[in-house]
């Protein structure tokens, strides 16, 4: 059952969405981990956020704009350096690579920004 505790992961990259959950799980967050938003979708609504890689805006642009402006507010866009996306306020970007800390700051941000 998810919760507040739970953080959604989407990402193509295996080894992406198991590096994520990972540091996640380090801290005592649980994890589900998706390789598409549809597969992401039902679980997600009952969870604190959801990470999605900008490889899915490419590969699945509009279930994935969809997906991330239904979050409203509790999702973090993970982007590379030469991404052409623009940064939106519907949800929170991080650009890679990254710390495990950059992803905790971004994610208690959120949390902070939800109470």
């Amino acid at each position: 059952m998810l919760d507040a505790k739970t953080i959604i992961v989407v990402a193509a990259d295996q080894g992406l969405r198991r590096s994520v959950a990972f540091a996640l799980e380090v801290e005592g967050y649980y994890t589900e981990s998706y390789d598409s938003v549809q597969k992401a979708e039902a679980s997600c609504r009952e969870a604190l956020c959801a990470i999605v890689d900008d490889d899915i805006l490419r590969s699945e642009p509009q279930a994935a704009a969809q997906f991330l402006s239904n979050r409203g507010g509790r999702a973090i866009l993970l982007v590379d350096g030469l991404s052409a996306l623009q940064r939106r306020v519907d949800y929170a970007t991080l650009t890679k690579p990254f710390t495990g800390a950059d992803l905790l700051g971004v994610i208690n941000s959120l949390v902070v920004a939800a109470k």
